[in-house]
């Protein structure tokens, strides 16, 4: 080979245009076909205990009528939101309001942008929602566990006061779903201590709060639990994944449920010291937590007091909208697996995981359990070829043995992973 050939050749080669063995430079070889799945196979593993998916959705005419019982459907909800930031919201993936604002504008002004509403049920009258078949439910009250929405000082006053809402609500026999979202209550430390499970048995449909990453002092009331794991950072994408088991451990009493977890996209209204903004790194690895932990939906509370960023901060606060908007896309265009019942499955020590199969792929959609470094996941029998692609992330990994590894750097580190059975 002359000179002027072998230089062309050595910058082809690093580019990664030739390939050079002991026998010389030539096209590199093709890599391994990564088999076709067969859209009808699925994991020979037996699922888990879940609240239904879309056809949970099904029995309640307004869901069903609006969208929410097809698989491609999940719920990401602003809470409380304006009534005229629909449409800009709508842009960034939101698809419904959990509460409106009651601001004088009709609820159309929401509805007719495509949105779905869960409209408060001590705001909006029957007569203001009238017919509209994109109104699904009603929101019966806000951490009435804790005492507001006029629930009461103790606990069997507040049961007692969320069931007369729950009966208001039924009465009107409209299709509707009834929603109510919850505190402190998560905890089993203080607040409700023995009716949390009564609470969840009124609703359809929960949702809980707990803004772990922002305020020092719900990390103080998390550590307080006696359910928090001992040593575990509360300010952590774990925490948020937490109150999502601590909710299914209440509905498996009241019969299985969806429920959703709230995140903050700013400083939710905090003046305490050492409070702060969620990070959109923080904010990302919040949502994945508590999906991989069973979430049926996310919830956004934009309202802020960061005064770098505005109160809304979807809608005001640009590194915030974009971090949400691209979020959005990737949990909607993973709609159908999120809509498909996880399977068990232990992938592997350190680790929290949800496993599902979908579309002939098994997907693996992990996180550590708080810590950071190097992890190795299991995967179940029945898989072909030997690598795994880490979806959105534009790499693969190699598989010996059923097992493969791969760093998670941060607390908030995810990555989602697919592979063909």
């Amino acid at each position: 080979m002359r000179a002027s050939a072998r230089r062309r050749a050595a910058a082809m080669a690093a580019a990664g245009l030739l390939f050079c063995s002991l026998a010389g430079c030539g096209a590199p070889p093709a890599p391994a076909a990564t088999p076709a799945p067969e859209p009808s196979a699925h994991l020979d593993l037996p699922a888990k205990a879940w609240w239904g998916g879309p056809a949970y959705y099904a029995q309640f005419r307004k869901a069903a009528d609006s969208g929410w019982s097809s698989p491609s459907f999940f719920p990401l909800a602003v809470f409380a939101g304006k009534p005229d930031q629909a449409r800009a919201l709508k842009q960034i993936g939101i698809t419904t309001y959990l509460g409106v604002e009651h601001d004088g504008s009709p609820i159309s002004s929401v509805t007719s942008t495509g949105m779905t509403v869960l409209a408060q049920l001590a705001e909006w009258s029957p007569a203001e929602i009238g017919d509209d078949a994109r109104v699904v439910g009603w929101n019966l009250s806000d951490e009435c566990e804790m005492g507001y929405s006029g629930c009461g000082d103790d606990e069997q006053t507040q049961l007692a006061t969320q069931r007369s809402y729950a009966a208001q609500a039924r009465s009107r026999e409209d299709g509707r779903l009834l929603q109510a979202n919850f505190g402190n209550g998560v905890l089993g430390s203080y607040w409700s201590t023995t009716t949390m499970a009564d609470h969840l048995s009124l609703v359809d449909l929960s949702s809980v709060d707990k803004y772990a990453y922002t305020s020092p002092h719900v990390g103080e009331l998390i550590m307080d639990s006696p359910a928090w794991p001992a040593g575990k950072n509360p300010a952590s994408s774990f925490a948020y994944g937490w109150v999502q088991r601590q909710m299914d451990g209440f509905s498996s009493v009241a019969g299985s449920k969806p429920n959703w977890v709230l995140v903050e996209t700013g400083k939710p209204y905090l003046s305490e010291a050492g409070s702060s903004s969620i990070s959109p790194q923080e904010l990302r690895g919040a949502v994945w937590n508590a999906i991989i932990s069973g979430a049926s939906g996310i919830a956004y509370f934009q309202h802020s007091n960061d005064p770098s960023c505005g109160n809304y901060s979807l809608v005001d606060c640009a590194q915030t909208r974009d971090a949400v908007a691209q979020l959005n896309r990737q949990i909607t265009d993973l709609a159908p697996v999120l809509n498909s019942p996880p399977v068990q499955w232990t992938v592997g020590e350190g680790l929290q995981a949800t496993v599902r199969s979908q579309g002939g792929y098994v997907y693996v959609m992990a996180m550590t359990d708080g810590g950071t470094g190097q992890r190795t996941l299991s995967l179940p029998a029945g898989l072909r070829g030997n690598t795994v692609e880490v979806m959105g992330e534009n790499r693969t990994l190699e598989v010996h043995d059923a097992h493969f590894s791969d760093s998670f750097d941060n607390e908030y580190s995810y990555h989602i992973y697919r592979i063909v059975i």
